[in-house]
């Protein structure tokens, strides 16, 4: 039984824009505010962030779990008999679920896992582009909660399908046009429930961690109805687009927690304790403020149509060269991926930066611009040039002359307006 690992979140993602771009024409034609430009490019931008930086770990988890499952598996399944793998799969499917539960409320109960999985929560939207919102590193820490299944003798290829599928499932319970789904609230995750997970009200905070299935939750006590819509994000606000902080700011934090803690057991205590804990005051009560969407401000940063569109295009060229580099992974090695990496995550701050008018991005840009068209000149071959058109060559000229044009529009659009916000 073989199944490659990157291959149903990867073929997801074009199904993934499709409804985005659906959900986001309704929002308009109905004149609803569910999409902000800048904050819905931040969601997609750690998401990209999410499926580069799996590849680093993921194959090393599996790994550790294919050991497990060869040296404690208790049960051998025939895999090429249809009954008992799907017997094995639905089985797996409901223990997966069950322990994702357990693994999504302790990384809402501890900070290490929170400091990961914060990121799915930033977002003050909440919208198809949040359910791509997804941390870069948190799977390095979760991993081993999902270590029985290889007693229960799952596959290691069908774990990783069966952890696909729930993720491709919550894609769709972000959205907040899907109101009431009557019976099916009582067994099945939705929208309504979902919504309540991502509530900062002080009744909804550390609701609803089902991934498919809400019985867990109304098993285990955490289960809330969503009695009036929430107000989205977490109960410090993360103010900034720039997705990579987005992946470390919650480190920051416990870092500087652990700082200032008196005593060795007292500043690792931090790593273990729930968010919200004071090291100074251990013993004070964790309170959560109370919140009132009619006067609740969303972080905003208003652009000028020009400036969203420049970012919309670089993120789409961006996105879609990274997705073309995941369809091929194989063929690339470490090095190309790492340039890729580096590259990729370099444009997506720069960008960030910009939507964010903070006042290095123009200067870090131009630099971009310049570093990536001269790379891509270089990587093509001379010869290349001068005697034949290939698809390389058309790509690369393309390339330079986007980034050419790119520079020109940030030093004539870009810089002044950055300087005629700051004067004002």
């Amino acid at each position: 039984m073989e199944l490659s690992i990157p291959t149903l979140i990867t073929y997801a993602i074009p199904a993934f824009f499709v409804l985005i771009v659906l959900e986001w024409g309704f929002s308009i034609l109905s004149n609803r505010d569910l999409y902000r430009l800048n904050d819905s490019i931040t969601d997609l931008a750690t998401g990209v962030l999410n499926r580069l930086a799996s590849f680093y770990y993921l194959g090393l988890t599996v790994a550790i779990y294919a050991f497990a499952y060869k040296h404690v598996s208790l049960i051998e399944w025939d895999y090429t008999n249809s009954g008992e793998f799907w017997f094995a799969a639905v089985l797996g499917f409901v223990v997966f679920d069950f322990l994702y539960y357990w693994a999504h409320r302790m990384s809402h109960e501890m900070n290490f896992l929170w400091a990961g999985h914060v990121v799915h929560h930033q977002s003050e939207q909440f919208n198809l582009t949040v359910a791509l919102r997804q941390p870069a590193f948190h799977q390095l820490f979760t991993w081993i909660f999902f270590i029985p299944l290889a007693f229960l003798g799952i596959h290691p290829a069908l774990l990783v399908a069966i952890g696909e599928v729930s993720l491709i499932y919550q894609f769709w319970i972000h959205t907040r046009l899907i109101k009431r789904m009557g019976p099916f609230e009582w067994i099945l995750n939705t929208p309504s429930h979902h919504r309540v997970h991502h509530g900062k009200n002080p009744e909804y905070i550390d609701k609803n961690h089902g991934g498919t299935l809400i019985i867990w939750d109304r098993l285990f006590g955490t289960f809330a109805q969503e009695k009036q819509e929430p107000v989205y994000g977490i109960v410090k606000p993360f103010e900034s687009f720039n997705p990579l902080w987005a992946n470390l700011h919650y480190w920051k934090e416990m870092w500087d927690k652990a700082r200032n803690a008196r005593g060795i057991l007292r500043k690792l205590e931090v790593i273990i304790q729930r968010p919200g804990w004071d090291p100074s005051n251990p013993k004070a009560a964790i309170v959560i403020p109370e919140v009132d969407s009619t006067k609740h401000q969303i972080f905003d940063i208003p652009a000028p149509g020009e400036i969203k569109a420049y970012a919309m295009i670089w993120f789409l060229w961006i996105t879609g060269l990274t997705f073309g580099i995941l369809l091929k992974m194989d063929e690339f090695g470490f090095v190309e991926i790492g340039a890729m990496t580096v590259f990729t995550t370099a444009s997506l701050v720069c960008i960030g930066g910009i939507l964010q008018n903070r006042r290095w991005a123009p200067f870090a840009e131009a630099i971009r611009l310049v570093c990536t068209a001269t790379l891509t000149y270089s990587l093509v071959d001379a010869q290349q040039w001068m005697h034949s058109l290939t698809p390389d060559v058309w790509m690369a000229t393309l390339h330079s002359a986007a980034c050419a044009g790119s520079l020109c529009f940030l030093i004539l659009r870009i810089l002044p307006h950055r300087r005629r916000v700051s004067l004002a």
